[in-house]
């Protein structure tokens, strides 16, 4: 994996295959007001074809690594209430749901946030 961005707040990563990008991971220190001081994982994006090889584990366990060389106890993360894969995938790797919101603009839909203690 390999360091890409550094964008003050967020660190970002890339993972490549044959020296193209397949998956990105960020993440970084959450927003939520009511969750202040624990980490949050922004972004795991993986390219459908490198879907379940793997590489999701590898990503939230090196995320979650980083945070408790930070000092975290906690990681959040958000994801689309219709994203049942997503929220399974973080399910399995330990995290729980936590509460249920609507995003408003630009995505007008709901989202779950879910937590992990570390």
């Amino acid at each position: 994996m390999e360091k890409r961005f550094f964008s003050g707040r967020l660190k970002e990563y890339v993972w490549e295959e044959n020296g193209n990008v397949v998956a990105m991971l960020s993440f970084g220190n959450t927003a939520d007001h009511d969750k202040a001081g624990a980490f949050e994982i922004w972004r795991i994006y993986i390219t459908s074809d490198f879907q379940g090889k793997g590489i999701g584990h590898n990503l939230i366990a090196f995320a979650e690594q980083a945070a408790k060389e930070e000092g975290y106890t906690e990681v959040v993360i958000w994801a689309f209430k219709n994203n049942l894969n997503a929220i399974s995938f973080y399910r399995k790797h330990g995290y729980i749901l936590e509460k249920e919101e609507y995003l408003g603009k630009p995505y007008l839909t709901m989202g779950v946030r879910l937590n992990k203690k570390i």
